[in-house]
């Protein structure tokens, strides 16, 4: 089996829980074709790690996937980023990388398994924001609390990256949680 057919249910498995990622497609930032630009960016992203992995260190490998996905974020999808989420899942592909070149396949198996995706609490997002209208803004805070609450049980073993707030506008702002690991 190539590096890519492993790669690619990896991609997919990992990009299905990142909240920003997730939030962006849900919403159509990328257009009225966002769920295309999403399928085109998992394929290109498995093709990119297996290009550029090989041919640098671990170090620069890790800035260098950070760099590629915030510029796909901002350029396909019109979103920037300010939450470190790029960066944590760019250790977390190396990470994985280097359990596949060991052979260790199952324990990355076992991570994925052992996670909830992200889809389930951004649909929740989106549905709650479209069941208020802008004057219950106090509701859709605590609403976005009890979501964010939620999240946070669920995803223990996920990277700590997806509080977000949706204001009156639509516009979704995505940052680090505090209290977590840095």
């Amino acid at each position: 089996m190539s590096l890519f057919s492993t790669l690619l249910p990896i991609v997919r498995s990992v990009f299905s829980r990142w909240t920003a990622l997730q939030i962006a497609v849900s919403h159509s930032m990328g257009g009225h074709d966002s769920e295309a630009k999403y399928e085109a960016f998992i394929e290109a992203f498995g093709q990119y790690l297996v290009r550029n992995v090989r041919s640098s260190s671990i170090s620069s490998s890790e800035q260098e996937i950070q760099e590629y996905l915030d510029e796909i974020l901002d350029e396909e999808f019109n979103t920037i980023l300010d939450d470190g989420s790029s960066g944590e899942l760019s250790k977390l592909f190396i990470r994985y990388i280097q359990l596949i070149q060991e052979g260790k396949l199952a324990v990355i198996q076992q991570e994925l398994q052992a996670q909830q995706p992200a889809a389930a609490a951004v649909g929740m997002s989106v549905q709650n924001g479209n069941e208020h209208d802008s004057s219950s803004s106090s509701e859709n805070d605590d609403d976005d609390n009890e979501i964010r609450e939620e999240r946070e049980e669920e995803s223990i073993n996920e990277p700590k990256s997806d509080a977000m707030d949706v204001d009156e506008d639509g516009w979704v702002t995505v940052r680090r949680r505090t209290g977590g690991k840095k």
